[in-house]
């Protein structure tokens, strides 16, 4: 039986999480205006979950959700699903493994 690395394991969540996230809308989609794609890319270690608006409305997009694996640990990016993070420390990531890049501030906010 081959164990999983600390990274497959944290890989292997925020997949899962994700895929359990999507299936929820997908479930909900009549009381719902957008629909969810899930985007991951392994060679870089980030993974997405954009929403789409469904028609009739004008197609808008966003990104719900941008996590990235750096040096063993996850950067949330972004993050618009409230229960996201909870759901993967109930997967079994230690809150230690979550980082909270640090913004740039904007030109308005230099000018103060």
């Amino acid at each position: 039986m081959e164990t999983l690395t600390r990274i497959d394991q944290q890989r292997q969540a925020i997949l899962d999480t994700l895929h359990e996230h999507h299936q929820i809308i997908q479930n909900n989609q009549d009381h719902l205006q957008f629909t969810t794609y899930i985007a991951s890319d392994p060679e870089t270690d980030n993974y997405f979950m954009i929403g789409l608006d469904l028609p009739p409305k004008p197609q808008k997009y966003g990104i719900l959700i941008h996590l990235r694996l750096i040096d063993g640990k996850i950067c949330i990016e972004t993050n618009n699903v409230g229960d996201f993070i909870e759901d993967l420390i109930d997967r079994g990531i230690p809150e230690t493994d979550f980082i909270v890049p640090q913004r740039d501030r904007t030109p308005a906010e230099t000018n103060r």
